[in-house]
């Protein structure tokens, strides 16, 4: 038997941690309709399910054959019921194309038997799962029969009350049959006030297991959101493309839009359960912006011991904060500490100069990243390249270095002004224009400082925009870089002098303190887009690149390879999650080997971006450049 069976179920069931198994219910949905079965799958794909259900039945094995016959001679309901349900079944041949259609989808198929003679058929066509309709949840031989095939079971239980449940449970876990109930309510559609969604307890204790499910027919999107908060494991809900249609579940199912955004929102819940305190990146910068380390109320010379009454605290909170203080009374300063500057770890350690590192050795052209005012520590390293990252303030200073440099000279735009972030991708003129007037000051920084570097022509990184505060549904990122190419048009600056290169961004970038969301300058698409229409090369950061790919399940390698042929310029670090940027160079989740395989066929000018890499004499910053240097100094 092959078919197509993710390891997520079984791990459920192992009771590993693997997120909660949502199941769209096509049930009867399609009406009878092969290619509206199809359609209600990609469109369960699209919401990005991990199992579509449907229903199969042998209506003579159901039915006595005077109801089959006579439906009005039973209640109303049947007149109704049983013409419909003649209607909808699919044949044993489109099921399996169905089977087929699933495994190539890589999507679990689950199907509900409402009879023996369906389960056998169900059982030998494949399935992840069987899922028992509430109405068999009582019906031993059904359960029985659909055991033998060696697949969980989920069992509803709605229309049964505790003593029903129990006595089941009792036979089942007997039988040792491999199961999970999933709580349900059975009228369609369901009344919040009948969900009873703490039974969710009871259930475990009855079926001795923590694995819970809740089968849904209540309205909206909320109660599964909520049921995942509270513990249940598997979440099924009804999807259907008309809620007017007949049929008895059509009122109780969601539409793929709703389905879509009730998905979302339960990983978006479930990345939030960690039982696991964290900081985040955007944490460390509010902690060092408000948080308060300690300071000393006069210069310190090298060799003095710290006392109590040495220290007061201030912010930032670059440094040793109040409760770790108590630890460093009484320990020799390595290091000169200036006053109301902060105390750090590191001046109680025999720390390595900017001006002690190591002579570097790559293949391409390697630098540093730097500001204006610790350029002096820098130009020490004679690197080919220095990269200097510019806020606002930056463009208006007087900044001039003391002697002329070999290395090239690289800007990074300022991505923030006036509280604000660069964005010409906007579609408010005046919000643009206070943006390109920054990227211009920019341009004409470069210009001023290029006297100082006038071996090779020199570059600009920009952001350009397209990230927004809250998440919106732009599906066609190609026209917020038309927006963005009729924009940059407009500024002022001769290609021959300087290159500008565009970085590609990542999709939940920190500003201002928080998350955003970020849409443009992502895809390879909008690169490629961007940079050929000016004839530009790019700034291609590989930490943000990994990103976007972990969100989007894109191979890094391919994406690679369809910038790398206009990459300009590397910022190089590592990554992990959707907005764990920076990082240390090992401590992701990155494949460099592969990666630096695809890029030193290449030629380019790079350098580290390791978040406060460049804290305390640049550690965090020297340490990535050993790593490269001892695994990658040939490809880069």
């Amino acid at each position: 038997m092959s078919f197509y069976n993710t390891k997520k179920l079984n791990n459920i069931f192992d009771e590993k941690d693997v997120g909660s198994y949502i199941i769209a219910e096509i049930g009867i949905n399609h009406n009878g309709s092969f290619d509206e079965a199809i359609k209600l799958i990609d469109a369960s794909i699209e919401a990005k399910v991990d199992a579509v259900k449907f229903q199969k039945r042998d209506l003579d094995a159901i039915y006595s054959k005077s109801v089959l016959t006579d439906s009005n001679s039973q209640e109303w309901n049947f007149e109704y019921l049983i013409p419909l349900l003649k209607e909808v079944e699919l044949s044993n041949d489109e099921y399996k194309k169905i089977r087929k259609y699933c495994d190539e989808k890589q999507i679990d198929l689950i199907i509900t038997p409402f009879d023996k003679t369906s389960a056998k058929f169900v059982g030998e066509l494949g399935v992840s799962a069987f899922k028992i309709s509430s109405a068999d949840m009582t019906n031993i031989d059904l359960v029985q029969e659909c055991s033998k095939y060696s697949v969980p079971l989920l069992i509803s239980t709605g229309m049964w009350n505790d003593e029903d449940i129990k006595t089941c449970a009792e036979f089942y876990n007997k039988e040792n049959i491999n199961y999970a109930f999933l709580l349900a309510q059975s009228t369609y559609p369901a009344p919040y006030e009948n969900l009873n969604l703490k039974y969710f307890d009871r259930l475990k204790e009855l079926s001795k297991s923590d694995i819970v499910g809740y089968s849904g027919h209540e309205r909206g999107i909320f109660i599964p959101i909520a049921c995942v908060a509270m513990g249940y494991k598997i979440i099924e809900k009804h999807i259907t493309f008309d809620k007017t249609l007949d049929g008895p579940d059509h009122k109780a199912s969601m539409m793929p839009d709703e389905f879509k955004e009730m998905v979302k929102n339960i990983r978006l819940l479930e990345s939030a359960l960690s039982d696991h305190k964290s900081v985040n990146q955007a944490e460390m910068l509010n902690k060092e912006a408000f948080a308060k380390s300690a300071v000393p109320i006069r210069d310190l010379p090298k060799g003095h011991v710290l006392i109590k009454s040495d220290v007061i605290f201030k912010s930032p909170g670059k440094g040793i904060f109040p409760h770790q203080i108590y630890k460093y009374y009484g320990k020799v300063l390595k290091s000169d500490i200036k006053k109301d500057h902060y105390i750090n770890d590191t001046d109680f350690q025999d720390t390595i100069k900017i001006k002690e590192w190591k002579k570097f050795h790559f293949s391409q052209q390697w630098g540093a990243k730097c500001r204006f005012h610790d350029y002096d520590k820098y130009k020490v390293l004679n690197s080919p390249v220095v990269e200097f990252h510019c806020s606002q303030t930056d463009l208006t200073l007087d900044f001039k270095p003391k002697e002329i440099s070999l290395s090239q000279l690289i800007i990074h735009a300022p991505e923030i002004f006036d509280r604000k972030l660069v964005d010409i991708c906007s579609l408010d003129e005046q919000y643009v224009k206070e943006s390109l007037d920054i990227l211009q000051k920019t341009l004409d920084k470069t210009k001023e400082l290029h006297r100082y570097f006038p071996e090779h022509k020199p570059k600009v990184v920009m952001h350009l925009g397209g990230m927004f505060l809250n998440d919106r549904e732009v599906k066609d990122t190609h026209k917020l870089i038309e927006i963005a190419i009729k924009n940059f048009a407009k500024l002022d600056y001769n290609s021959d002098e300087i290159d500008v290169i565009p970085e590609n961004l990542p999709p939940r970038p920190w500003y201002l303190g928080g998350e955003w969301f970020q849409h443009a300058f992502m895809s390879s698409n909008d690169m490629k887009q961007f940079c050929n229409h000016f004839g530009l090369g790019m700034t291609y950061d590989i930490s943000h690149a990994q990103l976007y790919c972990n969100m989007f399940d894109i191979d890094i390698n391919e994406y690679t390879k369809k910038v790398m042929p206009f990459v300009s310029h590397l910022h190089i670090s590592d990554a992990y999650g959707t907005n764990g940027e920076g990082v240390q160079i090992g401590e992701g989740c990155m494949d460099f080997d592969s990666l630096f395989e695809i890029m030193g066929r290449y030629n380019f000018s790079w350098v580290p971006e390791i978040w406060s890499g460049h804290l305390h004499e640049g550690a965090g910053t020297y340490e990535c450049m050993k790593i490269l240097e001892k695994k990658y100094a040939t490809k880069v």
